[in-house]
Order: structure tokens, then sequence, then C-alpha cells
């Protein structure tokens, strides 16, 4: 099933380049075929592709940082986990630092609810980390070492930094004009290839059904890596967030293969 879904997008694109060329067919049938392909349209189809490309790029240059994020939070976490564990601490003030172990490991779990979810409740992680933050002011008046404390306080920025970009990625609709522009693009110019004279007979109605094709692809495939952490949608282009499930499960039951369910 996870193979057939990974070309469910070709799937799509295939069948509504298939409904264009039968639309092209009856139109050139019955005699529809009345805009002709000149300077004109050709600088409209330019316009259109230049237009859907710019959009693609951004897109895709979002997701190709998206995919890092993960497995960056991933590493920061591991790495808090283990400094918080090596803070030294005297035996009065070893609950603080028990604490602080348990309030990291509850800030993976609130990361995960929140990718599980299909949603990123800002206020959520931010209530997590200012518990991480008020440890480490106790540990550090407690006079555990600072240099730890510091590394600490490194990462668990770096963390809130990499949960600002997430939310940002995913969940930001600021730009959805240009999603607009770029639908209302793709119906112009599927309806002007099937208004369009055909001059070229067979080899035209081939290159049009693989024009509407392309174009459909690329217009889905942006609508698709929008939002890049849509977790159990079946979307064919999201990032690969099990590496937090395996940290959360190996924290808690010690096994590395995480819970998808």
């Amino acid at each position: 099933m996870k193979k057939i879904l990974r070309f469910k997008l070709f799937f799509q694109a295939g069948f509504i380049a298939v409904i264009v060329l039968l639309l092209k067919i009856t139109a050139d049938h019955f005699g529809f075929g009345v805009i002709t392909i000149n300077t004109l349209t050709g600088t409209f189809f330019g316009g259109v592709f230049f237009t859907i490309s710019i959009v693609f790029t951004g897109a895709m240059a979002d997701f190709k940082e998206a995919e890092k994020i993960p497995g960056e939070m991933a590493v920061l976490l591991k790495a808090i986990h283990t400094d918080a564990m090596l803070i030294p601490t005297k035996e009065e003030d070893s609950g603080t630092a028990k604490d602080i172990i348990g309030h990291i490991e509850n800030l993976l779990s609130t990361i995960n609810a929140n990718l599980r979810g299909n949603h990123w409740h800002k206020s959520q992680l931010d209530e997590e980390i200012n518990k991480i933050n008020q440890d480490i002011i106790d540990l550090w008046a407690k006079g555990a070492s600072p240099t730890p404390l510091m590394k600490l306080r490194d990462n668990l920025t770096n963390i809130d930094r990499l949960s600002h970009r997430l939310d940002y990625i995913a969940y930001t609709t600021g730009i959805s004009g240009a999603y607009i522009i770029c639908d209302l693009s793709l119906a112009a110019v599927l309806i002007l290839f099937v208004l369009a004279k055909n001059e070229w007979g067979a080899g035209g109605l081939v290159l049009f059904a693989l024009i509407a094709f392309v174009l459909t692809a690329i217009v889905q495939l942006i609508h698709d890596i929008d939002n890049p952490f849509e977790y159990g949608k079946n979307t064919v282009a999201d990032v690969d967030t099990s590496v937090l499930f395996k940290l959360e499960n190996f924290w808690k039951n010690g096994q590395t293969k995480p819970t998808l369910k």
C-alpha cells in the first residue's frame, strides 16, 4: 500500500491529463478549437510556467529545511538529557536534577503529541521549556557547575528556535494567495489547451497531455509540501519524524521501535 501511495501524485496528475486529452479530442471533433497558438498565448504560457516554478522553488526550499528539523531536534534533546544526568549536585539537591530530566522527557512527549495530532501548540512547548529553564536557574542558585548548565541553556534555545521554525513552515498561511494563483493559472492553461487549435495532429494531442500532466503534478506537489508535517494522512511528501518517536520510546521503554499508532 505504501508503494502505491508513493505514486498517488502521478496517478492523480495522469487522471487529469487523460480528462484534458478527452476534452481536447471532443473539442476538436465539434470544432471548438478556436484559440490560435501564437506569440500572445506563448507569452501567457511562459508567465504561468515562471509563476509556478517560483512558488515551487520556495516550497521545496522550506521542505528541504523541514527535513532537517526532526533529526536536529532529536540530537539536541538527547544532548540536554545526557547533560542533565551529568550535572554534579549535592544529595539534598538531587530532586531538582531528577525534575529537569523528567521535564526534558515531558518536552519530547509534548512535541510528539503535537506532531501526531497534526497541530503545533507553541504554548504547550513554551510551558515545558519554561519548566526546564526554571530547573536550570534553581540548579545554578544551588551551586551546580555552570558549564553543563550553559550547555543546557544553549541547546534548549536551539530547540525553541527549531520549534518556531517548524510552526512557521507547517502552519503559517500567509502565502495562501500564491497557491490560489497557481491553481487559477493551471486551470487557465488547461482550458486554453482544450480550446486551442491543434495544428500538429496526434503529436499535438500528446504534447498537450504531457504538459497538462507535468503542470498538474507540480501544482499538486506544491500543495502537498506546503505542510510537510502531516502525520498519518498518506501524503506523498512528508517529513520523517520517526526519529523523535523512537527517542521517546527509548526513554520510556528502552526500545527503539516507535509506536506509530
